[in-house]
């Protein structure tokens, strides 16, 4: 197979942007700018945090910052810390009993008591109480002042020493971690950005000074008072000094901060409950708040220019829309738009982007469309811009949807199918690389990004893909192309891109795109492989969603051409999830398909090689045991679906008798009417004409078919019609007129003549045209029509022209009972056998008992 050329211009521009609809995706290049901006931006604010560390900790208490992070050592002396902990040290003293003091004073009393028994002559003048029992200690006011004004400065610098230490392993820790691709350090470092926001550790940088300022000012005040004690006029400079840089201090700091931060110093010590830790939040939401603090953030015009471009391939709820507008997404990308030059580089590119961007920020047709009137149009006027042609959808123009869920499930489809084949490609050992197999895994991996491209843009680049996907399956089956689990790959990309391709489409277009798949399933030559229908189960599901709005969906119908297509892609996901299901299911995909064909012929403008190829692709017995089910559609829609195509069979039985259907076609119509409600079949098709085309079928189809399907079919039928109770007049005499028209009665006859019985099939046919025509007789004379000029013409062929009503019936009446004696000795002598059709039991029974000459009605 020939190889794609590939421009240089189409490479480097691949290379340049990201995949379609996949600029959010993990490995898009949104996140490298994030990570080049956040490395930046991170080492310039923990440089700034650490500096101010640094000259916290070194005044606090001597703690300085070697090279290497988390290694402190001891540089300075002790500072503020050091010699407020000597002050505390020696005032400490004066709270509890000084034992020197309390010697002085037993040496005091001791002096006291010599001098006043060397001075009184009585010993009984001494008062023995008051030398015994000095009176207790007790620290003064002016020390517990001291003490307390001293200790609180000495707590306050030690916490700030303590806090500084870890605000810096915080800060190493922002910026440790930076290996791995570049959405794993994103995701990472955005959990940590957020977290440092949580617990508010710039804040906490900025507000440790001012618990230093009150540590030194309560050591100032407490100095003070130390020195009132010890002499007044000391005492007296310091206050005055004291004073002074306090008055400095409030009218310089405290307004400004009461003005700006004490909100933030309030949420510093309030709980919020919507900052609970959630390490479950899901990758969305931090890939919204990343992108968000990028636009915010970056001072590189090419990185806010990748971010915005990202928007284009996010689908963020309303919070996150909200986040993006608040950074000004929305003005900026407008304004690129606006400033956006035809002819300039990349120009096509730039305005899909920033298109897809800006209508991100729209609100979806649930806000804005009336809630009793469904949202019917499938596209979306497109955004007008300044220098912007914008193509209607006449010429192919952009397509963009209103359905946001459509992009969304496009996108979860193509990560599903992206997993598996990169699973499939890396851990299978039958895989092999070749050219044809990598082509095939690539048109089922960038399916979607087609389909979401078409929402946007013409549809030009979708059909080229879909030409290649179908000259690829044309190759497998020419076996120029060797692909073995890749095909069900190929097949599925194919699905994905006939769903887009669908939207809006002509009948007749959307048509031809199947068929030539079905040709391809249907046209294999001498030396070709042919291509097993299986395969094209999903694509004809896809089809038929995309046509005909089925019941057993979440929206009601009528259902636009884009919810027609996200059911279809809903199908598509659970064909690639639950494969075993959906193998079981593919005839039934398949028929639905074709029925849906069949059900327009002239709409989709089929000629008779299409309705032909339709007739050999359909599989009569697929799910006879009622137990494939198609998802989004109930179990009980089988009967719906055999409904849809009755107009066009109604067609072809009309003309049968001047043109002659053929044996396959014959067999597709007599499986949809047998798998029809009776109801829906009577209220279609005129029930004279199906019961004498299907009569017809039964002697037509006996030799050609070997496993006897459309004979069996078409007895299948007989008998529903048989047990069919709600015949009329004018359906008898349209019976009539239908089996004159085919000479049915003329075959009937010709076949209950043959001689040769040797083989089983022929003897069954006998004996199904002995006893069909003898209950045609049998109707006509029961009913009591036999003498209408419909029947009468009918029956000609026994009457030879008789016009005497008596003998009419006379000559009738023998040649029906001629009849019933003949197939009663059929049926006696040999019988159908063991494997004989019901319907042919039912025709013996409503014989009339040997030797009577009047049938009995059946």
């Amino acid at each position: 197979m020939a190889e794609t050329n590939v421009s240089p211009e189409a490479t480097r521009i691949a290379q340049e942007f990201d995949e379609y609809s996949a600029e959010f995706e993990k490995g898009a290049r949104v996140w490298k700018a994030y990570m080049k901006e956040a490395d930046k931006f991170d080492v310039e604010q923990v440089d700034e945090w650490n500096r101010s560390l640094d000259m916290t900790l070194i005044f606090v208490s001597g703690i300085a910052k070697e090279e290497k992070p988390q290694v402190y050592a001891t540089t300075y002396a002790a500072l503020f810390t050091a010699i407020c902990t000597a002050f505390l040290v020696e005032s400490s003293k004066s709270l509890k009993i000084d034992p020197i003091e309390t010697s002085a004073r037993r040496l005091d009393q001791i002096t006291n008591i010599l001098l006043v028994i060397a001075n009184i002559s009585s010993p009984q003048e001494l008062n023995s109480t008051q030398i015994l029992s000095p009176e207790p200690f007790s620290p003064r006011v002016m020390d517990l002042y001291i003490n307390m004004l001293w200790s609180f400065s000495l707590i306050t610098s030690a916490s700030v020493s303590l806090i500084a230490i870890l605000a810096k392993e915080w800060c190493y820790l922002l910026l440790s971690g930076r290996i791995g691709d570049p959405w794993s350090q994103t995701k990472r470092r955005q959990k940590r950005w957020e977290a440092v926001q949580k617990l508010r550790i710039e804040q906490l940088i900025v507000y440790l000074p001012i618990f230093l300022h009150a540590s030194f000012l309560s050591f100032a005040f407490g100095l003070c008072v130390y020195f009132g004690d010890l002499n007044p006029a000391i005492a007296l400079l310091t206050w005055i000094f004291t004073g002074l840089v306090t008055l400095f201090y409030m009218i310089r700091v405290f307004p400004p901060f009461l003005h700006k931060t004490h909100i933030e110093f309030l949420r510093l010590f309030g709980w919020n409950h919507r900052n609970s830790d959630d390490d479950n939040e899901p990758s969305d939401s931090i890939s919204i708040k990343a992108l968000a603090w990028l636009i915010s953030t970056s001072e590189d015009p090419k990185s806010t220019d990748i971010a915005l471009q990202a928007i284009a391939g996010a689908d963020p709820d309303d919070a996150g829309r909200q986040l993006l507008k608040e950074s000004e997404a929305d003005k900026m990308i407008l304004r690129r738009l606006i400033d956006l030059e035809p002819g300039s580089r990349n120009y096509d590119t730039l305005l899909g982007l920033y298109t897809r961007a800006l209508a991100v920020f729209q609100p979806s047709p649930a806000d804005t469309a009336p809630k009793n009137e469904p949202c019917t149009s499938s596209r979306e006027k497109a955004i007008p811009f300044p220098n912007v042609e914008v193509q209607n959808e006449s010429t192919g123009g952009p397509r963009k949807s209103l359905n946001r869920e459509l992009p969304k499930k496009l996108r979860d489809l193509r990560d599903t199918i992206g997993k598996e084949i990169t699973a499939y490609a890396t851990s299978n050992a039958t895989f092999q690389p070749s050219a044809d197999n990598i082509q095939a895994l690539r048109i089922g991996s960038t399916a979607a990004s087609y389909c979401l491209q078409s929402l946007q843009n013409s549809t030009q680049a979708l059909e080229e893909q879909f030409d290649s996907a179908v000259e690829l399956l044309a190759s497998y089956r020419n076996r120029k192309a060797q692909c073995g689990r890749e095909i069900q790959y190929l097949v599925t990309g194919i699905a994905m891109l006939l769903s887009s391709l669908l939207v809006d489409c002509p009948p007749d277009m959307g048509a031809q795109y199947v068929m030539r798949l079905l040709r391809i399933a249907g046209s294999a030559g001498d030396g070709q492989k042919p291509l097993l229908l299986k395969y094209l189960g999903v694509p004809m599901a896809v089809y038929a969603l995309s046509r005909y709005d089925y019941p057993g969906w979440t929206q009601p119908p009528p259902l636009s051409s884009i919810s027609r297509a996200e059911r279809a892609i809903e199908m598509i996901a659970d064909s690639v999830l639950n494969l075993s299901q959906s193998s079981e299911a593919t005839p039934m995909m398949i028929n639905l398909g074709l029925l849906e064909l069949l059900s327009s012929p002239g709409e989709y403008k089929l000629d008779d090689d299409d309705i032909k190829a339709i007739a050999q692709a359909f599989d009569p017995v697929a799910d006879d045991a009622g137990q494939a089910q198609l998802y989004t559609l109930p179990p009980a829609s089988q009967i719906d679906i055999y409904s849809r195509p009755l107009k066009t069979i109604s067609t072809g039985i009309l003309n049968g008798p001047h043109k002659p259907l053929g044996d396959t076609v014959s067999i597709t119509y007599l499986t949809v009417l047998n798998r029809t409600r009776m109801d829906d079949l009577v209220a279609a098709i005129p029930l004279g004409q199906v019961y004498a085309f299907v009569t017809e079928c039964v002697l037509n189809l006996s030799s050609s078919d070997p496993l006897a399907r459309g004979q069996n079919v078409a007895l299948d039928l007989m008998q529903k019609f048989h047990n069919y109770h709600g015949w009329t007049q004018d359906q008898n005499l349209d019976l009539a007129r239908s089996l004159t028209e085919r000479e049915t009665l003329i075959k009937l006859m010709e076949a209950s003549e043959a001689e040769d019985v040797d083989s089983d099939r022929i003897f069954v046919t006998k004996l199904f045209a002995t006893g069909q025509a003898w209950f045609f007789l049998n109707l006509a004379m029961t009913s009591e029509t036999a003498d209408q000029e419909d029947w009468s013409r009918c029956l000609d062929l026994f009457i030879e022209g008789e016009n005497s009503p008596e003998v009419t019936m006379q000559r009738l009446g023998e040649r029906r009972n001629a009849l019933a004696e003949q197939c009663r000795s059929m049926w006696e002598n040999r019988g159908p056998g063991r494997d004989g059709h019901n319907y042919l039991r039912v025709l013996y029974d409503s014989l009339p008992p040997a030797g009577l000459a009047k049938a009995v009605p059946c």
